[in-house]
């Protein structure tokens, strides 16, 4: 065993401690920080989306207005929330001792309103008293949306196919609007309403992939619609707008634990979205890991280093070695940066949220299921990366073998939201009957009490399963590693069948 250690250390040195490896350990986070100032910055700097509103009908463009006003004080009371959560100290925000309306309580129509008509620098200073010494100020979000005056031309325009043609050059870019473009134009026909028969409003924008506007613009006309609806029926405005605001509360409670202990927390939640984080991180290192196998493994073969390795121990220890050593690579990188992520957090007022992420994964034993799986679906697919390694000498001998063998790594993949939707159902019991793909399916169902009989079988079949390839592939490993020429894969299966007697 201990010629196998010394290869296992050999191989996690020569990546870990490689000028390539540490200075992506240092440009990762950088990069990242980096990513999320720039684009931090480019929201902040983007220019409110300019459109105007045709309305033949008549009395939606207030409403329109109006509506994308609420929407504007609406995304601001978000922005000062999640600030808020961060910024104020943590035992401020448990006593409840910042008052209303800048407290982080449940949002509504009411809330928003008051939070504008007191201002934010009423609302700084109501904050001060209870920020974290170092608190970044508060940014309000951009303006998203503008509205202005259509053109007079478009506005004179006899029907609306002619007020269409008008604007067009403006959408176009053709023509500036005041010096500026024009990102939407809105048309309102005079019959628009909610009848069957009734013509749509249309929306026009070069830009089609870009749904926030056209998002905002229907729900503004839904509301236009619906108040129009309630002053027919003699409801006073007053009286729509607090119908508007209702909000049904509702709670979340696990059916599979005790009364007193069953509402979802946030702790839960963690639990809950763990499972599917942890199989695409699953998925990721399987495939890096394998990656790091192929090319080392047919680097040593091309350069002849592999004939001085076994020199010294037998194929066996190298295969085992080469296993254990990418194995301990494979973990070492998401261990590092989860740690990292925690602690951040926890820098940045998210000590509760670290807390929770931790308890999830240790208290709950989802760790150690995610170890013992991804030894296994490890242990079957490297042995595969290393197998193919070992009868090829140059990368595109490998291709051949690594298109079906990609194919079997990413086909779970479309299957993984299904799943983590329904963990109990058809799909995810079937997949779990597939001993390659059981680590990834027993993965997403763990936080979600899967019957035992069932996660038994399956795994007692995996591991079967994966000492045979493990077997196998070993097989092909110790006769093609010395070989001076690629394997062909009838030499494969000669190869097997001849140590299978």
């Amino acid at each position: 065993m201990r010629p196998a250690l010394i290869i296992a250390w050999r191989e996690y040195r020569q990546y870990i401690f490689s000028r390539g490896f540490l200075l992506f350990l240092i440009l990762m986070p950088l990069g990242a920080i980096l990513v999320g100032a720039t684009l931090g910055f480019l929201e902040q700097s983007k220019s409110a989306r300019r459109y105007v509103v045709v309305d033949l009908a008549g009395g939606y463009t207030e409403t329109i207005a109006a509506e994308l006003e609420i929407r504007r004080k609406w995304d601001i009371l978000a922005a000062w929330d999640s600030w808020l959560a961060l910024a104020a100290e943590p035992g401020a925000l448990e006593a409840g001792s910042i008052p209303q309306p800048f407290y982080a309580a449940a949002r509504s129509r009411a809330r928003a309103e008051s939070f504008a008509v007191e201002g934010l620098e009423a609302a700084r200073a109501a904050v001060a008293p209870y920020l974290r010494r170092g608190a970044p100020p508060f940014a309000s979000p951009p303006l998203e949306f503008a509205m202005i005056d259509p053109p007079a031309e478009v506005l004179a325009a006899p029907s609306l196919d002619a007020a269409v043609a008008a604007m067009r050059p403006y959408l176009l870019g053709e023509r500036r609007l005041n010096e500026q473009p024009v990102f939407a134009a809105v048309f309102i026909p005079v019959d628009f309403g909610p009848r069957e028969n009734a013509t749509p409003a249309q929306y026009w924008s070069r830009n089609l992939t870009d749904f926030a506007l056209k998002e905002a613009i229907s729900d503004a006309l839904g509301q236009a619609l619906r108040g129009r609806a309630a002053d027919r029926l003699g409801v006073t405005a007053e009286a729509f707008a607090t119908l508007v605001d209702i909000r049904a509360p509702l709670s979340e409670f696990r059916a599979d634990k005790d009364a007193h202990e069953a509402e979802l927390g946030d702790r839960d939640r963690i639990e809950i979205a763990l499972p599917a984080v942890m199989t695409y991180m699953l998925l990721v290192i399987i495939f890096a890991a394998g990656n790091l196998l192929l090319t080392g493994t047919i680097e040593e073969r091309s350069n002849k280093v592999v004939e001085v390795l076994l020199s010294s121990v037998t194929a066996g220890q190298l295969m085992w070695g080469k296993l254990i050593g990418i194995a301990a690579v494979g973990l070492t990188l998401p261990t590092i940066f989860g740690v990292t992520g925690l602690v951040a957090a926890a820098g940045l007022g998210g000590a509760q949220f670290s807390s929770d992420t931790l308890s999830a994964l240790f208290a709950s034993g989802l760790i150690f299921i995610y170890l013992f799986y991804f030894a296994a679906a490890y242990a079957m697919f490297a042995m595969i990366f290393l197998a193919i390694g070992a009868v090829s000498n140059t990368m595109q001998d490998a291709q051949s073998y690594m298109g079906p063998l990609m194919l079997l790594v990413w086909l779970p993949l479309p299957f993984v939201v299904m799943i983590y939707q329904n963990p109990n159902g058809a799909v995810a019991s079937v997949l779990t009957w597939i001993p390659i793909y059981t680590p990834y399916a027993v993965m997403m169902r763990a936080a979600s009490d899967p019957p035992f009989w069932e996660i038994a079988g399956a795994t007692a079949l995996m591991l079967v399963f994966a000492a045979a390839i493990a077997g196998a592939m070993g097989r092909i490993f110790r006769h093609a590693i010395l070989q001076s020429s690629p394997a062909k894969f009838k030499d494969v299966v000669k190869i097997l069948r001849s140590d299978g007697r």
